[in-house]
């Protein structure tokens, strides 16, 4: 859904190395990381013929990298069926190696034949990093193969994968993978199936409460160094904290301590409480996320209940937008079970946002489905609500229908490049009409929460919760709905 076929021109990857004669050394292996990740599919892997300069010198070529083996091994990994275009069909295309240094093996900006849209696509090892060849298997760190086309380029091997395994190099197992129960949880209890490589050596995990998606790759070195070293094989399942959203990240390290590959997985507490919600009227949701990231969907428009939360008024919810149409159906299947919510926020009311929100939509390629806007977004990035004032991001209300901006709505699906978050909805089709005679704006206006009476909380940088926080601890401190950083004193 996300990809477009095109033609595309095929080029030799190092003219410094076309005098080198080259001869057959047999099947290898490659793993690609870069145009996988790049574009939020799993990582492949898959058989390429290797060659070696006929004196045996240490250069090397691999043969058609993103050939008919790579698109076979699209459609069996990802469920994609890669077009004559994108991928290298008459195998034109190579890799050349100079692994003159084995410790630092390097190839420079490879034209590889793919073209998705945006012109062909390129690979080559990032100038600041060191790719190895160890016992016949060449591999890089994290972020250190670039990859790139006519719109720029970006670190690729975002989760470690890349390999190049050369013929009589063992191909390691060091697969590690987490497999939700459900990432709707209705309860408190997170379960899941992890599985690990073989010759996995170590994994370390952490938990995160509120993470952005786009941040784990930074957080993965540090969780490899100082996380706790994760035991269970299989199922194992513990308790989420006190918070709506957390991301569970899973390390895998070979027998050196580098990192090897890792997995993730967020999850949300579905608060099904009606205790804690009070029906305000039936209210119109016409929808134009999905639209923007799933081709053959139109714009539908559903009746739903808006509640309003009873300890802290000024917050909103929509039940159940997105079910009990057949359109929707397919990709609603699993979720039945349990409610769904759009959540809304409209402690300013000046700039009443969308917060980020599960939607029971799941797609099988891509993932679980959400919703969020741009002023949430940003909050949590550090900005304040009058900088958010400013952009205009907020929603606008006029004659009880709430409507958003070109650049205010965002959705995202959590296996789609890394779950990051796309602007969506440029036509403005996403309205909400609310409940006849209700106005959203005066009915917070004059309403103060009583966050002076709820207990405090500590939490360190990691989320996890603290008994009693140490002098000098740097900490996060909630109370009620106010959360802030503090140095214990």
């Amino acid at each position: 859904m996300f990809v477009a076929a095109v033609g595309t021109i095929c080029m030799a990857a190092d003219e410094g190395q076309s005098e080198i004669t080259y001869k057959s050394i047999g099947q290898g292996w490659m793993t690609d990381d870069m145009v996988t990740g790049w574009y939020g599919y799993l990582p492949v892997t898959y058989a390429v013929e290797i060659q070696q300069a006929q004196d045996d010198s240490p250069f090397y070529r691999v043969i058609a990298p993103y050939g008919q083996a790579f698109a076979d091994a699209m459609k069996e990994a990802n469920n994609i069926a890669l077009k004559a275009g994108q991928y290298d069909s008459e195998g034109k295309c190579y890799i050349d190696i100079d692994a003159t240094d084995p410790n630092n093996a390097i190839f420079h900006k490879t034209m590889i034949g793919c073209d998705w849209g945006e012109g062909e696509m390129y690979i080559g090892v990032n100038s600041r990093y060191e790719m190895t060849l160890v016992d016949k298997v060449f591999r890089a760190p994290m972020l250190g193969i670039a990859v790139g086309d006519d719109t720029g380029a970006i670190a690729g091997n975002r989760r470690g994968k890349f390999r190049i395994v050369l013929p009589g190099g063992k191909l390691d197992d060091y697969d590690v993978k987490v497999t939700p129960e459900s990432q709707c949880l209705t309860e408190r209890t997170f379960k899941a199936t992890v599985s690990i490589g073989q010759d996995v050596a170590e994994a370390r995990y952490y938990v995160f409460p509120d993470m952005q998606e786009d941040e784990i790759v930074k957080s993965v070195q540090t969780i490899a160094e100082q996380g706790p070293v994760f035991t269970p094989r299989g199922e194992f399942s513990y308790e989420m904290g006190k918070v709506k959203k957390e991301t569970f990240i899973l390390v895998a390290l070979d027998g050196q301590g580098d990192i090897v590959g890792y997995d993730w997985c967020t999850y949300y507490f579905i608060d099904d409480n009606a205790d804690n919600w009070t029906d305000c009227g039936i209210a119109e949701f016409t929808d134009g996320f999905l639209q923007s990231v799933i081709s053959n969907i139109t714009s539908q428009t559903t009746k739903c209940m808006l509640q309003q939360n009873k300890e802290n008024p000024k917050r909103y919810r929509l039940v159940n937008p997105y079910s009990g149409l057949n359109e929707y159906a397919a990709l609603n299947k699993g979720h039945e079970a349990h409610n769904h919510y759009i959540d809304i926020n409209a402690e300013d009311p000046e700039c009443i946002y969308i917060e980020e929100s599960p939607i029971g939509m799941e797609s099988s390629v891509y993932g679980m489905m959400r919703v969020s806007s741009a002023v949430d977004y940003y909050l949590h990035a550090g900005f304040d609500i009058e900088e958010c004032k400013e952009l205009e991001y907020g929603a606008v209300v006029e004659n009880g229908v709430m409507t958003f901006n070109e650049e205010a709505l965002l959705v995202s699906l959590l296996k789609y490049e890394n779950g990051d978050w796309l602007i969506t909805d440029p036509e403005g089709v996403t309205t909400i009409k609310l409940p006849e005679g209700f106005d959203i704006t005066t009915a917070v206006s004059d309403i103060t929460t009583n966050d002076s009476a709820a207990p405090v909380e500590y939490f360190n940088l990691y989320g996890v919760k603290l008994k009693q926080p140490a002098a000098g601890q740097v900490c996060i401190r909630r109370q009620g709905s106010k959360v802030t950083k503090e140095i214990i004193r």
